[in-house]
Order: structure tokens, then sequence, then C-alpha cells
């Protein structure tokens, strides 16, 4: 009786600390633009899910740098991204959303979460190949009024 006690208990916290995974991930939803202080001023990205996957779209200066849809299986996407072939796979490790980008030989590991109050994503750049520094990009949700 004990063990049953224990292993319920077990299962009732994974699911409830699942279910705040599942509801952190949902709060990525949305558009985000890129705070001052960074070489990549004027980013705007869109992220929006879909079922098993998730639609982002990316954009530098109001020009549109990639726009795909993959799958959150970790399972690789061919995309196209300002011309060049990219090879991602995307997962989500609690309620960070991963990205690993894959451009010829060099490898982008890319780390999404929301902080804060709900306002604020933090984006870490992470370069795998060839090793380089990792930078913390803020992103603002851009709140959209919809006409009345």
């Amino acid at each position: 009786m004990r063990k049953l006690v224990v292993t319920l208990t077990g299962l009732l916290f994974c699911s409830v600390l699942l279910g705040d995974d599942i509801a952190d991930r949902g709060k990525l939803a949305g558009t985000w633009q890129l705070q001052k202080g960074s070489d990549k001023d004027g980013s705007v990205w869109t992220l929006e899910s879909k079922g098993d996957g998730v639609h982002i779209v990316r954009l530098q200066a109001n020009q549109k740098l990639t726009d795909f849809e993959c799958n959150t299986l970790g399972r690789d996407c061919d995309v196209t991204e300002t011309g060049h072939h990219v090879k991602l796979s995307i997962w989500y490790n609690g309620p960070k959303l991963v990205q690993l980008e894959t451009r010829g030989s060099e490898v982008v590991k890319w780390r999404l979460a929301v902080t804060g109050q709900g306002d604020t994503m933090e984006v870490e750049e992470i370069p795998v190949t060839p090793e380089g520094k990792t930078e913390i990009l803020e992103f603002k949700r851009v709140l959209t009024t919809s006409a009345h």
C-alpha cells in the first residue's frame, strides 16, 4: 500500500510539472522585438504553435530572413534562410524551445524562454562549431491590436 501511495504521489507531481512546462511553452507564442544593444537591432521574431510543431518567422529591419514550420520532436527540417540551405532540429527542454541550426560546417544552438512577467523572451545564441561566445538577446513582446 505504501509503495502505491508513493508511486501515485510521484506521478501526480510529474504531471503537475509537465503541465507547468506546457503552459510556459505556450507563452512563447506571439511576436517579439529585439531590444537595443545588439548588432541584430531591428529583429522581430513571430512564433506560433502548430500541433507537434512550431511556425517561426524572423525579420531583420523589416526584411524576411526566414519563414518556416518545423516539428518540435527533434527531427530534422530543411529550411531556406536568407537564400542559404539550413538544417534545423527543434525540441522542448522543459519550458525552453531549443533549436539546433546547421549551415554547412557551422552549428549554432538557440534556446528561447519567456522570462519576467511573460513580456520578455530571452534568446541564447550558442556557437557550437566553431566554438564561440554565447550571446544573450532580450526580446519584448509586441502587443497587437485588432481592428473593431
